[in-house]
């Protein structure tokens, strides 16, 4: 789907906020499928909410060798499905904890389509579809993804069955942050752009997967929504509760306890579970 310039304003809301979002999405849902109103509220969130999404997959172009405008589109794409699948009768949390792993899972579901770097047991493979199917609806029950241990008691699996399917959707990626370029000149993590220390640091999912899940909850979140949500520092203290000096001084703790665990030995099951 191609997403075409189209007026981006609905009587009563900031379009500056991106929490603004949520009445809309409401009001959305509540009206009929033929009113007018509704469509102007749709075309007014994806508009919103298209830079998260075209930001996101904008990161992931990159440090692939995929069409940076192959990838923009998909990341369009969700966004309009996660718009149109939104359900309020479901939803816990904001859009934005249910429309990002809605725009990071299409692009990683192109990725495995395109490219099937390694041989996956049947079984692997199954639980990986289940994975799938439960992850959108999780998601906004949860608003926010999944954790592992989420996934298994949904599913009635184990935890470690759900990480063996998680490692391998990880080992589907098409390319290699360090593989080398075709020029021969850079490899690909040389070519990331530069931003904020921390975009890097997050980008190595498969590595961070453990010492994420042991974080305590305000700091994963804090981690989220500035990573994957692009939410400024002053939006997260609003959201939070908490001030933006304090915030900044999580975010600085946090990454710096991920790169400490990065260079470590991987933690072993006997570590503390995440915290409240």
């Amino acid at each position: 789907m191609t997403i075409a310039s189209a007026p981006s304003r609905a009587p009563g809301y900031d379009e500056n906020d991106l929490d603004d979002g949520l009445p809309m999405l409401q009001r959305m849902a509540a009206l009929p499928e033929d009113d007018p109103e509704r469509e102007a509220l749709r075309t007014a969130l994806i508009l919103r909410f298209l830079p998260v999404a075209e930001r996101i997959a904008a990161r992931q172009a990159a440090s692939t060798p995929w069409a940076r405008d192959d990838l923009l589109q998909i990341g369009r794409t969700a966004l309009v499905g996660a718009v149109d699948r939104w359900d309020p009768d479901r939803a816990h949390g904001d859009f934005l904890g249910y429309l990002v792993p809605c725009v990071r899972g299409e692009i990683l579901r192109f990725f495995r389509d395109q490219s099937w770097t390694m041989r996956v047991p049947r079984r692997v493979k199954d639980l990986h579809v289940a994975i799938r199917k439960v992850t959108g609806p999780m998601s906004q029950e949860l608003g926010r993804a999944p954790r592992p241990s989420e996934l298994a008691e949904r599913l009635d699996v184990d935890r470690e069955e759900i990480v063996e399917a998680l490692r391998a959707e990880d080992d589907h990626h098409p390319m290699a942050l360090d593989a080398a370029a075709e020029d021969g000149q850079q490899s690909v993590s040389d070519r990331i752009p530069q931003v904020d220390g921390g975009y890097e640091l997050i980008e190595d999912l498969r590595s961070l997967r453990p010492l994420l899940e042991r974080l305590p909850a305000r700091e994963y979140r804090i981690l989220m929504l500035r990573y994957y949500g692009d939410r400024t520092q002053t939006q997260i203290a609003q959201e939070i509760g908490i001030s933006q000096m304090h915030v900044s001084r999580l975010l600085s703790q946090t990454l710096a306890r991920l790169r400490r665990g990065l260079l470590a030995e991987a933690p072993g099951d006997d570590d503390p579970a995440r915290g409240p």
